[in-house]
C-alpha cells in the first residue's frame, strides 16, 4: 500500500477543523452568506468531512495494528487506543462547562445558550451516549463523538471484511448497504440516528480500499482546489442525499492525488490538524469569551484575546491532557498481548499517530 499521503491527510484534517471553526464564527458574527453561497452548513460539512477522514486514518491504523501484532487482540486494542484518545479531553470540558455552568450549548447569531443540565445530562455527555440517551450536549460540538465512538464498535470487523481482498467491489457493496439503511433512517425514527452518518463514515473505507493499490495520480497542487470544489458543491445544496454524494466523491478523491510537498502548506496543515481535537472542543468557548463576555473591550482587543484562546487552548490541552493519555493508552495495550494471549510482541515500527 501507498501510505505517503499523510500530508493531504493532514490537509484534510486541517480543513475539516477550519471549516467548523470558521463556520460557527461567522454564524455567531450574523455572517450567512458569501456571495451565492450559504455558509450557514459549513460547519455540518466540516464534521462529515472528519468523519470521512477519520475512518480512512483509522482503517491505516488497523493495517498496522494488524502487521504488528496479527489478529490477536485486534478490536480490544483498537477500543482502548480510541478510548484513551477521546475522553480524556471531552470528560475534562464537559466537567468544566458543568461545574463553571458555560452557555456552551447551542450558537446563535451573537449569543451562546446553555442548557439546564440535570446529573443525568451530565453523565451521558461524560459517557457520550447523548444520541442514544436522546438528551442535549451541553457542548454544540460534542453531537458529533458518540456517532464516532459508535462507528469505532464496526471498524476492526469492516477491516477483517475487506483485507482479504484488494477489490473495491465488497466497499462499494458496503456503501449501498448504508446508504440504503440511512434511506429508511430518514423515515423511521425506530432505526438509531447513526445510520444517518453511515454514508459519511463508508467513503473513508473506500479511500482506504483504493490506497491498498496502485492508482492513477494527479497533480498534489490541485488537491486543495478539489477539497474547496467538493466544499462549494456541498454548501450549494441542502439534503442528506448532497451530503452522502460530497462524502462519497471525498473518499474518491483522496487516494487520486500526489502528496503535498510544499512546506508553506504542508507545516501549517500538519500543526492545525495536530492540535484539530483540541480546536474542536474549545473553539465554542473561545468564541464566547472574545466576543460575548468581553464584549464591552474594544474590538481588536477581543479579536485579538480569540486569536490566543483559538490557538493556546489547543496547544496547552494537547500537551497537558491529549498526548499523554494517548502515550498511556498505548503502553497499556502494548502490554495487552502478554496478558491475554501470551503471544509475542513486536515493537511498533515508525508511524505517524492515528
Amino acid at each position: 500500500m501507498q501510505t505517503g499521503n499523510n500530508s493531504n491527510l493532514d490537509f484534510l484534517r486541517a480543513m475539516a477543523v477550519l471549516f467548523v471553526l470558521v463556520g460557527h464564527l461567522t454564524y455567531f458574527r450574523g455572517i450567512m452568506r458569501v456571495g451565492p453561497l450559504n455558509i450557514i452548513p459549513l460547519g455540518f460539512w466540516g464534521v462529515l468531512v472528519f468523519f470521512v477522514h477519520t475512518c480512512l486514518v483509522l482503517m491505516l491504523s488497523l493495517e498496522r495494528q494488524w502487521n504488528q501484532r496479527g489478529r490477536s487482540d485486534l478490536f480490544v486494542t483498537f477500543m482502548i487506543r480510541r478510548c484513551f484518545r477521546i475522553f480524556p479531553l471531552s470528560i475534562l470540558v464537559v466537567a468544566l462547562i458543568s461545574v463553571f455552568n458555560l452557555h456552551q450549548a447551542t450558537l446563535n447569531p451573537g449569543q451562546f445558550l446553555g442548557t439546564v443540565s440535570t446529573p443525568w445530562d451530565i453523565v451521558c455527555n461524560l459517557l457520550l451516549i447523548q444520541n442514544l440517551a436522546k438528551r442535549v450536549s451541553i457542548l454544540g460540538p460534542l453531537w458529533s463523538l458518540p456517532y464516532e465512538l459508535q462507528m469505532y464498535l464496526f471498524l476492526p470487523w469492516i477491516f477483517l471484511l475487506i483485507r482479504p481482498s484488494r477489490s473495491i467491489w465488497r466497499v462499494v457493496g458496503l456503501w449501498l448497504v448504508s446508504l440504503g439503511v440511512a434511506s429508511l433512517a430518514l423515515h423511521y425514527q425506530w432505526i438509531p440516528d447513526l445510520a444517518l452518518y453511515l454514508p459519511s463514515f463508508v467513503p473513508g473505507v473506500i479511500a482506504y480500499q483504493l490506497m491498498r493499490s496502485e492508482r492513477f495520480r494527479l497533480p498534489a497542487v490541485f488537491w486543495p482546489f478539489a477539497v474547496a470544489a467538493l466544499t462549494v458543491f456541498a454548501l450549494t445544496e441542502v439534503g442528506w442525499k448532497y451530503r452522502w454524494t460530497a462524502g462519497l466523491i471525498l473518499g474518491l478523491a483522496v487516494p487520486r492525488f500526489v502528496p503535498l510537498s510544499s512546506r508553506w502548506i504542508v507545516v501549517p496543515s500538519q500543526l492545525i490538524a495536530k492540535y484539530s481535537y483540541g480546536i474542536y472542543l474549545t473553539h465554542f468557548f473561545s468564541i464566547w469569551f472574545a466576543f460575548e463576555a468581553l464584549q464591552p473591550l474594544p474590538k481588536l482587543m477581543r479579536m485579538l484575546v480569540f486569536a490566543a484562546c483559538a490557538v493556546g487552548l489547543p496547544v496547552f490541552f494537547y500537551h497537558a491532557v491529549e498526548e499523554p493519555m494517548i502515550n498511556l493508552g498505548k503502553k497499556f495495550t502494548d502490554r495487552l498481548p502478554l496478558w491475554t494471549s501470551g503471544l509475542r510482541y513486536a515493537p511498533p515500527s515508525a508511524a505517524p499517530p492515528e
